[in-house]
């Protein structure tokens, strides 16, 4: 009898559950990251489109690397190179001039010119580009930023998506840019280390505030805390060579310019270590990025890491290092959250190859 109790107790959970997934959800965000590789809308995009545009309750989350391959080129450099970069951009924009829901952009290192002189001067040209294209579209807020965090500088930048869905944006480049000659914009009166810590206490506040509120809280950066993706790799005989600075003068700034982007690098490890600390004082927190070129899904304690960065490109999945629920290194794609009005949330991954939903995943 026990067991037959059980046995209805569990068929019961199953039917609220997918009850619940049944009705449409109050709000949707897509996630997709390093679509800037191609100068035509392409099928991911498309697939993108063609969903979101039945759902004006949304927004569109694009996580960095929106320009390859070292963002939107000056006219003062290259007019060829120029038109050939707004290609790229306007791929991905075009498609949304009829979209009614919010559209936010974050840069990645690829648009702070692939972590070069003059990174600082790209992105401001490529904000500048994107909030002046969508002032003549439909986009719900077409009238404030697009482009996030602004100016340059490490945020966090917090926008209310609905009454109870916070998005906080990093630009998580401001940390990776900054090299012997390479300086990061900081506020007026603030050095490099004022600026982090102020950093930090305004995060925590933030999210201190979305707790009391009992607000969803989504964090969009592009560099993921965890992958399994070439990114992860470790090379550190060779990292701590080229951070060590005098051999830097020798031809190996480049190299560490590379590097830079693992995991394993020593300034991107440590950037990691202080966000995940922070993050790790509160729950149900959705971390989102983009940068490694394949979609992967992680719990980390009680909070959610997403990869969505194969909305151009691909790449390899190394199946080794970190825990993950979901992993697809075979589809380009994107994911997209769903917010119940019981506070549940779902993620759907599509596939463009596949042409639709390829996975789907209640997240914590």
């Amino acid at each position: 009898m026990k067991h037959l109790y059980s046995l209805q107790l569990t068929a019961c959970c199953l039917l609220l559950a997918a009850n619940c997934y049944s009705q449409s959800p109050d709000f949707s965000v897509y996630l997709i990251g390093d679509a800037g590789n191609d100068t035509v809308t392409n099928k991911t995009m498309t697939l993108l489109q063609n969903d979101a545009l039945t759902k004006p309750n949304s927004a569109i989350l694009f996580l960095g690397d929106n320009i390859y391959p070292q963002g939107l080129e000056t006219l003062s450099k290259s007019e060829k190179k120029r038109r050939l970069s707004e290609k790229r951009l306007l791929s991905q924009v075009e498609p949304l001039k009829t979209y009614k829901g919010q559209v936010y952009f974050v840069p990645g290192n690829h648009d702070w010119k692939q972590g070069k002189w003059q990174g600082l001067k790209y992105i401001k040209e490529e904000a500048r580009y994107v909030e002046a294209y969508f002032k003549n579209t439909e986009v719900s807020n077409r009238n404030e930023h697009t482009f996030i965090p602004q100016n340059g500088l490490p945020g966090p930048y917090s926008v209310m998506l609905t009454e109870k869905i916070r998005l906080i944006a990093i630009d998580t480049q401001w940390w990776l840019q900054s090299q012997f000659f390479h300086k990061t914009p900081k506020p007026d009166g603030l050095n490099r280390k004022q600026t982090t810590a102020n950093f930090y206490r305004e995060l925590d506040s933030l999210l201190n505030a979305a707790k009391i509120n009992n607000e969803k809280v989504v964090i969009a950066a592009h560099h993921p805390m965890f992958t399994n993706g070439h990114h992860s790799s470790r090379l550190e005989p060779l990292r701590s060579l080229v951070n060590y600075m005098p051999l830097q003068f020798f031809g190996l700034i480049g190299l560490n310019r590379m590097l830079v982007q693992d995991i394993p690098q020593p300034r991107y490890y440590k950037m990691c270590k202080k966000l995940l600390a922070t993050f790790n004082k509160y729950e149900h927190l959705i971390v989102v990025a983009g940068h490694e070129h394949t979609l992967q899904y992680f719990e980390d304690g009680n909070n959610t890491h997403i990869v969505s960065g194969s909305g151009s490109k691909r790449s390899h999945i190394n199946k080794n290092r970190y825990k993950a629920n979901f992993m697809n290194d075979t589809e380009n794609g994107f994911f997209r959250l769903d917010f119940y009005g019981d506070g549940s949330v779902k993620a759907n991954i599509f596939g463009s190859t596949t042409g639709g939903i390829i996975h789907e995943q209640k997240v914590k």
